[in-house]
Order: structure tokens, then sequence, then C-alpha cells
């Protein structure tokens, strides 16, 4: 046979179509996300603090901190981009940074009003009012940034409208052009880390990079699996670069095959999570706030993407190869908000990815490197994750079955009658 014979084959051109669809649905995975993350902002979790404890002026008095964040959190709710959650302290703050129920913070200090009122009374030391920004690395690298930009842009828009408000109060005093020109900008910003992490962080995208190697050491060790099992049963052959060897079928059931691979997967993707984490923690200096509980997650995260591709190769053959590859790491991994948070991913998106291992890897590596394993998150990781690994073993267990009982065997009669096996092989 030619080459040229293959090109005149509908189902190799089919192949051709298919796998440009594809690439062009991985591509807007990927880059659809972070085409525009301000555009699709929605619901980014920031905390506000009012700490102000306000100031007498005249015989009343006056709490600017609170007219501010009444102000602050009224514009985000028409806006609807951000959703603050205030408190009244740092300490309060602090624990919504710590938790990642909040990507970063903006302090308003207890001084606030008594500073700002400096800037309009005759004869008073003029002293600048400061609002803080509390960043939060380890809610991501461009979640951190998005918040840290969202709450210096609320900063700036609060010390305009404090300062229209103070040049009314100053009106009485005559102030002189150089306070005026104050008055316009009144608020200084501070930026300062919410939260100390140690160890290698890679700037807060360690989830990410971590994520990768848990999700590739699941799915590598699943289809190098079912290359090595098919090859020893006779069910493939097995190439190593010019020689090509095929051994004699094994008469054996889909579903002894398929509960024998995945108990063999189960164990082995828990080695690759063991070893990922082993490499992670002792060779690249990385220091998780729960180390234990983020082996056993990293085991339970390995295994259980290594069942599912199991599952899909009993479904689907060599197509089920394919789907995993598309639903662990070529949708998975640009869906899972590593990289883009959830909340500026296109609707479609997040909701897609909600639906993918990746996510939930990545939210329980999250919580278990930088918030001390605290957070609602964490435990729906486990739970979604330990469901992907018991539905995966039951799809494969029952559609193998059935494909047992329908007469579906794996190799050809003629290829079983070439290799007759003894009646206790036979039977197994």
């Amino acid at each position: 046979m030619r080459a040229t014979t293959l090109w005149k084959q509908p189902r190799g051109w089919l192949a051709v179509i298919v796998g440009g669809l594809l690439s062009a649905l991985i591509t807007l995975a990927y880059i659809g996300p972070a085409a525009d993350p301000q555009a699709n902002l929605r619901d980014l979790p920031l905390a506000l603090v009012n700490a102000d404890e306000g100031a007498r002026a005249g015989d009343s008095t006056v709490h600017l901190g609170t007219g501010l964040s009444t102000r602050i959190e009224e514009s985000a709710r028409a806006d609807g981009r951000i959703s603050w959650t205030r408190v009244e302290s740092l300490p309060e703050a602090r624990k919504l940074l710590e938790r990642g129920e909040a990507y970063g913070a903006l302090v308003i200090p207890r001084d606030f009003t008594r500073k700002a009122l400096s800037l309009t009374a005759r004869g008073a030391r003029p002293e600048r009012p400061a609002m803080t920004v509390l960043s939060n690395e380890g809610a991501g690298s461009v979640a951190s940034s998005m918040a840290e930009k969202a709450a210096r842009e609320t900063a700036t828009e609060a010390s305009a409208a404090l300062g229209t408000q103070l040049v009314d109060r100053a009106r009485a005093a005559r102030p002189g052009a150089d306070r005026l020109i104050l008055l316009q900008d009144p608020v200084r910003t501070v930026t300062e880390p919410g939260v100390t992490n140690s160890g290698a962080t890679a700037g807060g995208a360690m989830t990410l990079y971590l994520t990768i190697a848990l999700l590739l050491a699941g799915l590598l060790p699943a289809v190098l699996l079912t290359m090595t099992v098919d090859a020893a049963l006779g069910y493939s052959p097995l190439e190593m670069g010019p020689r090509r060897s095929v051994r004699p079928v094994v008469r054996i059931a889909r579903t002894s095959t398929f509960v024998a691979k995945a108990g063999i997967g189960a164990v082995t993707g828990f080695a690759a999570g063991s070893a990922v984490t082993a490499v992670a923690l002792w060779g690249l200096d990385v220091e998780p706030d729960r180390p234990v509980q983020l082996w056993l997650f990293a085991g339970l995260s390995c295994a259980a993407v290594a069942l599912l591709t199991l599952a899909l190769f009993a479904i689907l053959g060599m197509a089920g190869q394919v789907i995993a590859l598309l639903m662990v790491t070529m949708f998975g991994i640009p869906l899972s908000g590593g990289t883009i948070p959830v909340q500026a991913q296109p609707g479609f998106a997040a909701a897609v990815g909600d639906f993918l291992p990746a996510r939930h890897v990545t939210e329980g590596v999250r919580s278990l490197l930088f918030f001390d394993g605290l957070g609602s998150n964490l435990l729906r990781a486990w739970l979604v994750l330990g469901a992907y690994a018991v539905v995966a073993f039951l799809a494969g267990l029952v559609v193998a079955r059935l494909y047992d009982r329908r007469g579906f065997d794996r190799a050809t009669a003629l290829e079983l009658a070439r290799h007759p096996q003894p009646a206790a092989t036979a039977a197994g």
C-alpha cells in the first residue's frame, strides 16, 4: 500500500477535522479566560476594614470612615465586580485572608477621621490620612494582582470623594492654594503583605505548578499501565523503536482486566502523588501549612485521575485516552482557577471548570499550601475527588461487565482460536 492511498481514507480526514476542532477549543480554553479578565470580573472577594474611631469636630463626633465604607459598598453593589466583606478590625481581615476567603483587603485605620480633619482646621498641623491595601500572595499571582489593583482604585475614588467633602468643610477657614491642592487627593495609599508565606511560593504560582504535576502524575501512570498490561495480555503490540512484539492473546474478561488495572492504578497513583509531594517538600523547599494533609490529598488526587483515565479506557477504548487528556489537562488546567481566578473567567468557562478535577485539585492544594487547610473549598475538594474515584471505578466496572455479558470480546474469534487457553484460565 502506498502512502497516497491513506490520503483517500475518509476516517483519516475525519481525524484531521476533529483534531482541528479540538485544537480550536483548547485554544479558546487557554486564551479565552486570559484575554480580558477585567471585563469578566464579578464578585471578587475583598475585605473592607473600618477601624476608624472618629474625631470631635465642634460639638459633634465625626466618623468619616463609616461614610466612606458605606459609599464603597454601595458602589460595589451597583458595579458587581467586587464583593466586599466589611469587618471592624485588622485581625478579622487577616483571618479572611488566611482562610483564602478574601484575595486582598482595604483598611481604614483608627486615626483616619482625626488626620483628615487636620487638613481643614485653621492653624493645625496637617496630617494626611492613609488607607492600607493588604495583598494575599496565596490567592495566586493574578488574583492577588487584581485584588490589589481593585483596592487601590477604590482608595483613589474614596480619596477624591473625601476631598470634595473636606473642601466644603474647609471653606470657612479660607485655605491657601497649597492646602486646596492637597485636598484634591487627601488620602495616601500604602500596600503591605496581608499574609506572610515561607518557603518557595513562585510568587503565588506554586499552586498551579503543583496542580499540573499532580494531574500529570495521575494521568501518565494510567496510560503506561494500559499500554503495558494490554501488551502483556496480547491485545496490543508493544513497539520500542524499530522493534515490534506481539504476545499471545490471553483470554480474560474485560471486567477482570479493569479490576486488575484499577487496583494497580489506584496504588500507583497514590505512590505518584507521594513522589510529587516528596520532591516538592524536600527537593524544592516548598513549605506547606499542612504537609501531612497535602501528602494524603496529593495521593487521592493522583489516584482519582488514574481511575478516571482507566475507566475512560475501559468504556471508550483508545478514544478514552483523548477524552482523559482533554478533561484532565487540556481543558482542566486553564479552567482550574490556578492562573485566572474563577471570578474573572467567563461564566461558561467557570461552570465547565467546576465539573473537572483540576479545579478541585487546585482548591485543595492552595488551601493546604497557603491557608492552613482552612475554608470550605478544601472539604469540597476532598469530597469531589473522592466521588470522582468512586464513580470512575463503578462506571468502568459496570460498563466492562455489560460488554462481557453482550459478548464483546477484546480479541476476534480468529485470534482466540490461534491461542487456546486451558479451562482454568478461560474461566478467569
